[in-house]
């Protein structure tokens, strides 16, 4: 009988003192930052506003940078240009050379990230690229490119918030 308060003391300290974790990266924003509409110098057309999408819900999601609507309001600035898409083939059949089973799909883009602080480029020319597949599901069939090209913008738009984020601290 006399274990009981003690166990029941325990218990309550446990539960008070437990870990509290709270959602999201913990850092503080690191600045403002206008990130201009993707400038689009390919034959991609829905890439740039892919791309712009992803850069922006990627800071918004990690909580680094405030986005404002103007770049005379901003700390840093970003620019992106889409400047490379390329198609190639990526899978033979052995019976038949000419029909390609898939494509290999490259996107690259050009990144300039300016710091009004310093009044220096932190990033400037900078080239970031990414890939993904089309495949075939059969000779008949033509190889799906919507969504392939979809999620290369995304994963390009990705590899860019991330590359800006590394720069900026």
């Amino acid at each position: 009988m006399s274990n009981k308060p003690f166990w029941l003391i325990v218990l309550l300290l446990f539960l008070f003192s437990s870990c509290r974790y709270q959602a999201g990266s913990g850092s503080q924003a690191t600045g403002t930052l206008f990130a201009k509409v993707v400038g689009n110098d390919t034959l991609l057309p829905q890439a740039s506003g892919i791309v712009s999408r992803s850069i922006r819900e990627e800071f918004l999601r990690k909580g680094e940078f405030t986005l404002v609507r103007s770049a005379e309001d901003a700390d840093f600035l970003l620019e992106v240009n889409l400047s490379q898409f390329d198609k190639t083939p990526e899978v033979f059949r052995a019976e038949d050379t000419l029909l390609a089973a898939g494509f290999d799909l490259r996107l690259g883009a050009s990144v300039d990230f300016y710091s009004s602080r310093r009044k220096t480029y932190l990033l400037e020319n900078h080239f970031v690229q990414a890939n993904a597949s089309s495949l075939r599901e059969n000779r008949t069939n033509q190889a799906r490119i919507r969504q392939p090209s979809m999620a290369l913008a995304r994963e390009l738009g990705l590899k860019i918030a991330l590359t800006v984020s590394n720069q900026s601290r």
